[in-house]
């Protein structure tokens, strides 16, 4: 961060109430920070920050840890103020989740002047199935389902401004996760083929959604490269910008495929696909 010094100023966990939570109301933690100027002035009007709003993986049974507050502080260092989604998952089905992400935006958005953001610059970020409902708010926020339910005039108040989405679940189709869709609708015993081409969300892009930046390996097992592939001709057809790196090697769950995130296991250490971070602060800096 050239000219600024980041100081931690405090952690709040905000409850994140929707219709249809089963079990318990979804959790945003912000993580925010005072920004200042190396002569100790605090940074202007004209410098709100970028909000990451960030949603871990898990599969839809559970939100990963790494894939959290890790990834939070990393964002934190590139001048963002950032907020982890702990959303609801199994017996939770869709569209909960998708429910508290919008959720999260409208609160982020109406809170921007008080946490230093600017609201035309709020990102959500997502990994696995986490990258699956990032995605799922960038194609959906316009749809009445969704902005109605929680009480908004129109999408506007949810509409991302970007998407980061890290080996993302995208496809119910022939290079679909084996069970994200079973899961995301077991509260009705299984989905219908109308609820797999909804979940589909390469078939789902228009004008309305936002730019992306994505990230994958060649290598991942649980989540075939195809998924960012067919995202990206998608919004590539639709004229919408992204940007995507293909890693050659590397397993599913990276996270910042650092020592910080890699838990002692070696092979989710990757010096190679670490450079997503240097890339995605260059594409933040263009937002």
């Amino acid at each position: 961060m050239a000219n600024e010094e980041k100081k931690e100023k405090i952690t709040q966990k905000i409850p994140v109430n929707v219709p249809g939570q089963m079990e318990k109301e979804g959790c945003l933690t912000a993580y925010l920070w005072d920004f200042q100027s190396e002569n100790g002035g605090q940074q202007k009007e004209t410098q709100k920050k970028t909000a990451v709003i960030i949603c871990p993986g898990g599969g839809y049974w559970q939100v990963v840890e790494r894939e959290g507050e890790p990834v939070a502080k990393a964002f934190a260092r590139m001048a963002c103020q950032t907020f982890v989604l702990e959303y609801s998952v199994l017996p939770d089905g869709f569209p909960t989740s998708l429910l508290e992400l919008a959720k999260a935006v409208a609160i982020v958005r109406n809170r921007a002047k008080e946490w230093g953001v600017d609201p035309n610059k709020i990102v959500v970020c997502g990994f696995s199935a986490g990258g699956h409902l990032a995605c799922s708010l960038g194609v959906f926020w316009n749809r009445e389902f969704v902005w109605k339910a929680i009480g908004e005039k129109s999408g506007e108040g949810i509409r991302p401004n970007g998407m980061i989405l890290g080996y993302p679940v995208i496809t119910s189709g022939p290079y679909g996760h084996k069970k994200f869709a079973g899961r995301l609708f077991e509260h009705k015993g299984g989905p219908s083929n109308e609820d797999l081409e909804l979940i589909s969300l390469e078939k789902q892009v228009g004008s309305h959604t936002p730019k992306a930046f994505i990230w994958q390996t060649c290598a991942d097992e649980d989540v075939p490269v195809e998924n960012s592939l067919l995202l990206a001709m998608a919004m590539r057809r639709e004229g919408i910008n992204v940007e995507l790196h293909i890693f050659p090697d590397g397993p599913h769950g990276l996270s910042l495929a650092s020592r910080e995130t890699a838990g002692g296991d070696p092979k989710f250490q990757n010096p190679h696909c670490e450079t997503w971070l240097i890339e995605v602060e260059m594409w933040l800096k263009k937002l």
